[in-house]
């Protein structure tokens, strides 16, 4: 996939065609937008159902058309995500402005957790279920089991290999990730390998997860 240049996250969507509005000011997030659903031909599920928009920083609305076309290539035609914009605190140790380890990711609209992929065939990929934790610290070469474990390392180290999200977080992570991929645009880092480790563990500065 190439990112086209454009002059702002905006004229990127209005080049792509993907459909949004420009929110209201919204605490946290610098540049709101309300993008409408599919997502560059990719419908979301969230807990109440299918999505018809979903609030997020223009850089998240951005980070999601560019991964459509990886999971439309693998045949998903609907993803369920457990939340987008939500002000509050890193494991929400604390109440803001006054967290033990900082704001969310989540707090800047700029992090989205992942939790399902269904395919045409109506086969739901789930990450909860289906994600075999990987025994090393190396989340993409690890050995995987055929099947389901298979085509979610594949699917989400493909998509981070292409740079559209700079954190990710798996079940290797931690407990608190068990059923979902966090990812977001953490700026200046880089992230996917990192082992399953204590809740109570955040050695790891730049993975500041949701």
């Amino acid at each position: 996939v190439v990112e086209p240049v454009v002059a702002n996250c905006h004229a990127f969507l209005d080049l792509v065609g993907q459909e949004y509005t420009v929110a209201p000011a919204t605490r946290g997030i610098v540049d709101p937008v309300s993008i409408k659903m599919p997502i560059n031909g990719v419908p979301f599920r969230s807990g109440s159902g299918l999505r018809t928009t979903m609030l997020a920083d223009c850089s998240l609305a951005k980070s999601l058309v560019l991964a459509a076309p990886h999971w439309r290539k693998r045949g998903i035609v609907e993803v369920t995500d457990l939340g987008v914009y939500n002000y509050r605190c890193i494991n929400n140790d604390g109440t803001p402005p006054n967290c033990t380890i900082g704001l969310s990711e989540h707090s800047f609209g700029n992090a989205i957790d992942l939790a399902s992929f269904k395919d045409m065939a109506g086969e739901t990929y789930v990450v909860n279920d289906d994600w075999v934790i990987d025994p090393d610290d190396h989340t993409c070469t690890a050995p995987t089991e055929p099947g389901k474990d298979a085509f979610l390392h594949e699917m989400i180290c493909e998509i981070k290999a292409n740079k559209i999200w700079n954190i990710v977080l798996t079940p290797n992570y931690n407990t608190l990730h068990r059923n979902h991929f966090h990812v977001d645009l953490t700026a200046g880092s880089d992230f996917i390998t990192r082992t399953q480790i204590d809740e109570g563990d955040h050695g790891h500065a730049s993975a500041n997860d949701h």
